[in-house]
């Protein structure tokens, strides 16, 4: 889709037209006004009309017959106003229009810095009957404002007439006047002078209309007379002022427009002589046409079929909930905090956009989005509530359940009650929308997800930006004797949000230090300052989850209790007969760290989960080689670095600061599984590539360099030792791999399927510098599989269902074979003894030996860490015995023994470590798509990863490096690659 205004015109060289819709607004007359008014039951300010300026009611030309937008779909109404624009019915009606084309910003050296393109607008009746009445009070639903926009500046039209004005127009901006649409109770709709309606339900394309469009990133920072709160209905939306309009006194505002135009005007000739400009190509796209054959082969339980005929979840572009003045709406989507929260490049930028060069200052500039929006788009967060593997997750958890169940009533209600309770974290926003609107009677299901409702595009829109900023810490009642840390483990963890009242928003500044006008007047909605938004414990509320173990009902282990303390604490009824397991236990991980600076705020190496992922820098591989501090304004709004308009807000109500300490929301993990699949199929996922406010095409990418940033300097490290002795005297050769956990929680952390490994080769080089590998444990192949010595996948690698040590690789302290692997990973098995990848059945840990953090302890930090959440954090039996490993200081160490061939030359021998990490291994994607092989979900997923390209990207062969050390034999040389980490050679050790 082609938004004209954006569109970077050959004949403007850096100019864009980055601000959508002027400001004009109105209402019918007083009967109409006061009808509006008692309909909506709300009071109606005196009218005061302009003494001077009283035209009679016909002056102002015929009202149109279009209907209300709130009262269709916008697809359908899209066709009515196309026709009403295209036929220019508005001229035939006679409405008052401004006396000339006219610029709405300066024209200097080529570039102009106009808020919209050269405009002339239409006013319909009742909107000139406001302006002429003083701009006081609502205006009536039905009225509209029509701008016509052209190409500036607005001198090029200076003589043309009506029919050549026609020939060179553009596109239009059009805002209609419905209150019940919107809290700012306006419809905005920009099309192109050819644009034809589209259903955003089924085509991933930015929308031309609707309801609090980005249009109120300018229009909230106007004002009119008299009115005491930004929110107040009759606070409009409008600039607007007679002296634009034909039959009123006075000049339009002027701009300086100086020579440049004149070139301007030679290329625009030159433009239509040659057929204008031409669309933007879409992003190629680097998926396999057709199903990987490997791929297919492994996991065979799904036949390839047609992405084509799997349904797919509606488009985020359909994912619009406005505020709103007359519905009791908890939450809006984030396309509402895009508005102002999104990047802006030049000529009114940069705001939240960093360029890589200032001669690229311009829609579609080649730079890094440092914006709010802009980079919490692309985080698993943003992503929550589209999460293909989420969706299929789901559908193997239901197919258990009526496995064990059986189809009946008890199946269902257990399989809605799981759904209900995934979608606190994954979409909170819908989940407690439907709580708000129905109490505990009804749970969010699939179809909301995959239908039309509100409710189902708040829970698409995942861990949007209403969910962090309403979160209140829980108020715990005064004779609750409990410490304030247990209380809060055992209330508002696994999405239990506390929310604040509605109508306030929480952000890390102090009230007198933000501009919150626009907000307010836009949304309803006030910026409060809250310090809970820096602290951990606010996303420990997803981060920890407890769920039930289904297969587990009370009473049925007679070696066990009777009484589960986190069943006593669960507060879903319909879960409260079996016992419960911590399925996810990354904040508690943080409280056993060296981190954690809640229970201890003096601890000298604390650092909260903000300060890791929320940097407030941009990085050197992002900043042409200069890692330096952000400073930006965190909001673009028409404030007073704009060019000047009437009827604007106080200046000092406008003035955004400059942020020395801004926090990124980029959220950085190492999921690039996700962003590479998303950024593949994102007609499936449903999110555009390219950012409509910037119109950067490089959000995924930046997204996925930020994930391998962390994975090479923040993650882990890895320290390969030769013992010298080995290297001369015999056939074995001796090392010691040190891995050491730089996170502050586990590693891996999060779901219990992520896995680490260390891959440790030894191997010859020819004059080429081709590789022949002598030994290796941790090879993969293509698919991220584990191969043994025999180059076929380890056993290990796919679980039959038993669960014999010799099923799994145990942690290791000693490796002396090629089909022996250190894998850092957790493994569960059933009520059965059977593995499971279930998220309701893991019953017992057979395996946890994901690298504890820096300062974990046995004993845990106290103040309320205890029983079933400090085992949580506990390692499994076999590397609870490993001396190293729990000693605090967040380290593994492996042992080699590696017996070298008779025939190899010990002068070629090179050796190398290396940690690689995985977001899905393959046992785990075999058993989903077994376990629901006919789910709408698991299909589509099989279908998208089966023709995932990942050559050449961070992730190639299915796995991403973390680090890495390789060294010669020769003089134990040694060369790390891939991250800023330091080693050196060891003296002798002997294994343990």
């Amino acid at each position: 889709m082609d938004f004209s205004y954006l569109r970077l015109r050959s004949v403007l060289t850096g100019s864009i037209y980055t601000m959508i819709c002027l400001s004009i607004l109105g209402c019918r007359d007083r009967d109409s006004m006061q009808q509006s008014a008692e309909r909506q039951n709300l009071a109606v300010r005196p009218v005061v009309a302009v003494s001077s300026i009283n035209p009679s009611n016909s002056d102002f030309g015929r009202q149109h017959q279009l209907p209300l937008p709130s009262t269709m779909a916008v697809f359908d109404y899209e066709k009515q106003l196309f026709k009403f624009l295209s036929e220019r019915q508005y001229v035939e009606l006679g409405w008052r229009k401004d006396k000339t084309v006219r610029d709405t910003g300066p024209y200097i050296d080529g570039t102009y810095y106009g808020t919209h393109p050269a405009v002339r607008v239409f006013y319909s009746p009742g909107i000139t009957r406001w302006l002429a009445e003083g701009r006081v009070g609502p205006i009536a639903d039905g009225e509209m404002i029509i701008k016509e926009q052209y190409a500036p500046p607005a001198i090029l039209h200076r003589d043309k007439s009506e029919a050549e004005l026609r020939d060179s127009l553009e596109s239009w901006t059009v805002m209609i006047k419905d209150s019940t649409g919107s809290h700012d109770g306006w419809f905005w709709s920009n099309p192109s002078a050819d644009a034809e309606p589209f259903d955003y339900h089924a085509k991933n394309e930015q929308p031309y209309s609707g309801f609090g469009l980005y249009c109120v990133r300018c229009h909230a920072s106007a004002q009119s007379p008299g009115v005491e709160s930004p929110a107040d209905m009759a606070n409009e939306f409008t600039f607007a002022s007679l002296r634009n309009i034909e039959g009123f006194p006075g000049q339009p505002i002027l701009f300086r427009v100086d020579d440049s135009w004149q070139a301007a005007a030679d290329q625009e000739a030159d433009d239509e002589a040659s057929g204008g400009d031409t669309d933007a190509t879409e992003t190629s796209k680097v998926a396999k046409a057709t199903a990987d054959q490997a791929f297919t082969a492994l996991y065979d339980s799904i036949k390839s079929i047609p992405l084509q005929s799997i349904d797919c979840l509606p488009r985020s572009s359909h994912d619009s909930v406005p505020s709103s003045r007359y519905q009791a709406k908890q939450f809006f989507t984030s396309n509402q905090c895009m508005n102002c929260h999104a990047g802006l490049t030049g000529p009114l930028g940069p705001v939240g956009y960093v360029h890589m060069d200032s001669a690229t200052n311009e829609y579609g500039g080649d730079g890094v989005n440092v914006s709010p929006y802009g980079e919490w788009r692309w985080t698993p967060m943003g992503l929550a509530g589209r999460d293909p593997i989420f969706y299929a997750q789901l559908e193997s958890e239901i197919s258990l359940i009526r496995q064990q169940f059986g189809e009946g009533d008890e199946s269902r209600q257990i399989s809605e009650t799981l759904i209900d309770t995934c979608f606190r974290c994954h979409g909170p926003m819908g989940y407690h929308q439907r709580r708000s609107q129905h109490g505990d009677v009804e749970k969010i299901s699939m179809a909301d997800v995959h239908g039309d409702s509100e409710i189902g595009a708040l829970a698409r829109d995942g861990v949007s930006c209403m969910v962090c900023h309403r979160i209140k810490p829980p108020a715990q009642p005064e004779d609750d004797q409990r410490p304030y840390l247990q209380y809060f483990l055992e209330t508002s963890t696994t999405g239990n949000l506390h929310l604040g009242p509605p109508g306030e928003l929480y952000g890390p500044y102090k009230d007198n230090e933000v501009a919150g006008y626009a907000m307010h007047h836009a949304t309803g909605w006030k910026p409060v300052h809250s310090d809970y938004l820096k602290k951990s414990q606010l996303c420990g509320t997803c981060h920890t989850v407890s769920l039930p173990t289904i297969d587990r009902p009370l009473g049925d282990d007679d070696s066990g209790p009777l009484v589960d303390p986190l069943t006593d604490a669960e507060s879903v009824p319909e879960f409260k007969r079996f016992h419960h397991h911590i399925e996810q236990a990354t904040y508690l991980e943080w409280l056993n760290s060296q981190f954690n600076n809640e229970t201890d705020p003096d601890a000298v190496h604390g650092r909260s989960c903000q300060d890791c992922h929320m940097p407030s820098k941009v990085f050197a591989d992002e900043n042409n080689g200069a890692e330096e501090p952000v400073r930006t304004r965190i909001a673009a709004i028409q404030d007073t670095t704009y060019p000047d308009a009437e009827n604007l807000a106080e200046h000092k109500q406008l003035d955004i600061p400059i942020r020395d300490e801004y926090r990124r929301h980029g959220f950085a993990g190492l999921n690039v599984w996700l962003l590479e699949l998303t950024k593949q199929f994102d007609q499936q996922v449903g999110v555009k590539q390219q950012d409509l406010m910037t119109g950067s095409t490089r959000g995924a990418e930046q997204a996925i360099a930020g994930m391998v940033r962390t994975a090479r300097h923040e993650t882990a490290s890895i320290k390969l030792d030769i013992v010298p002795e080995s290297t001369t005297t015999s056939n074995t050769l001796d090392a010691k791999v040190t891995v050491t956990n730089l996170a502050g929680h586990r590693f891996p952390t999060g779901v219990g399927f992520r896995r680490a490994f260390i891959e440790m080769t030894v191997f010859t080089t020819d004059e080429q510098g081709n590789e022949s590998i002598v030994w290796s444990s941790g090879k993969t192949n293509e698919l991220g599989v584990i191969l043994g010595d025999d180059g076929q996948p380890l056993e290990t690698e796919f679980f039959a269902g038993d669960v014999p040590d010799e099923s799994h690789q145990p942690h290791h302290e000693v490796i002396t074979s090629q089909n022996q692997v250190q894998i850092y990973e957790t493994l569960l098995k059933d009520n059965f003894g059977r593995f499971t990848t279930s998220f309701v059945r893991g019953c017992e840990s057979v395996k946890d030996n994901r690298l504890l953090p820096k300062g974990w302890s046995a004993k845990g930090p106290g103040g309320g860490l205890d029983g079933p959440y400090l085992k949580a954090t506990l390692p499994g039996p076999i590397a609870m015995q490993d001396s190293d490993f729990t000693d605090g200081n967040g380290h593994d160490i492996v042992h080699y023994q590696i017996a070298l061939p008779a025939n190899v030359d010990r002068d070629e021998i090179r050796v190398r470590a290396s940690l690689y990490y995985q977001a899905l291994p393959p046992y785990y994607l075999r058993n989903l798509f077994k376990t629901s092989p006919d789910g709408g979900a698991t299909q589509l997923l099989h279908q998208m990863t089966s023709r995932l390209q990942f050559k050449n990207s961070p992730i190639q062969d299915w796995k991403l490096l973390i680090d890495r050390q390789e060294t010669s034999l020769v003089g134990l040389e040694t060369s790390l690659e891939g991250s800023d980490h330091t080693s050196t050679p060891a003296s002798a050790a002997a294994p343990k």
